[in-house]
């Protein structure tokens, strides 16, 4: 006896990959992550020379654009401008992501920019996610630490939430980044989607540059950030509000 399955969207769904590219806004190379297609999202430090010229065209192309917000790590890195610190009051988060919101025109979310301290901590934490919650936001956890707790509080405050899946370059080769955009796609196949996160290195770009149209013939669409909470399979249970969108004078 021969038993028909019925066909369901999920079913139908091509296995789709997120790439966003992080650290943006210091190096005028950085620029050139404005030629990738438009489906790749692109977060903008906070208080960067050229972050907001880039956040502001990759607005008019149609592209995302994300606050990329430093948070404290535990091997004492240099944070720059506009970080989140163990420490702080509720109150101080909140004003430092709306004062940093204001650097990055049409930011949609944030995601952290190292954090593998402060995204253990679960009081900051919750300040956070209730001043991303107020700003209409949704936030994606880099996943600096296993012990991150980030994610967790996001979606506890109701928020549109995912997770990095993999790092594509921090070793910087071409080797290395078709390693890890191979270990992507696959768990895109396996779970219907996956988040890849790179840096705006001349190699990285070049190399997403030329294999991310390639993507369709593997089966796989590329989307943006927008698209995977706006998806009726995405993971996120909580849909984003629109931000309203305000081009920053040049």
């Amino acid at each position: 006896m021969c038993f028909l399955l019925p066909w369901t969207s999920f079913a139908l769904a091509k296995p789709q990959v997120m790439i966003i590219i992080d650290d943006v806004g210091y190096r005028h190379s950085d620029m050139a992550t404005l030629t990738l297609p438009t489906q790749v999202t692109l977060s903008i430090l906070p208080d960067t020379p050229l972050g907001g010229a880039i956040a502001d065209r990759a607005s008019r192309q149609g592209r995302d654009v994300m606050l990329h917000l430093p948070m404290q790590s535990e091997h004492g890195n240099k944070l720059g401008p506009r970080a989140l610190t163990v420490g702080m009051y509720p109150h101080t988060i909140a004003d430092t992501l709306s004062d940093a919101l204001r650097t990055v025109p049409n930011a949609m979310g944030i995601n952290n920019h190292m954090g593998s301290l402060l995204t253990r901590e679960r009081l900051p934490m919750q300040a956070l996610m209730q001043a991303v919650k107020k700003e209409g936001l949704f936030f994606i956890d880099s996943k600096t630490t296993p012990d991150s707790v980030a994610a967790d509080i996001a979606r506890k405050t109701g928020i549109p939430t995912a997770v990095r899946d993999v790092f594509l370059d921090h070793v910087h080769t071409r080797d290395f980044l078709e390693q890890q955009m191979t270990e992507l796609i696959g768990i895109a196949k396996r779970r219907g989607v996956a988040i890849g996160i790179a840096h705006p290195h001349p190699l990285s770009v070049a190399f997403l540059a030329e294999v991310l149209p390639e993507l369709e013939k593997q089966g796989v669409a590329l989307i943006s950030a927008n698209d995977y909470f706006s998806s009726p399979t995405s993971p996120s249970t909580v849909k984003p509000a629109k931000r309203r969108v305000v081009l920053a004078p040049q």
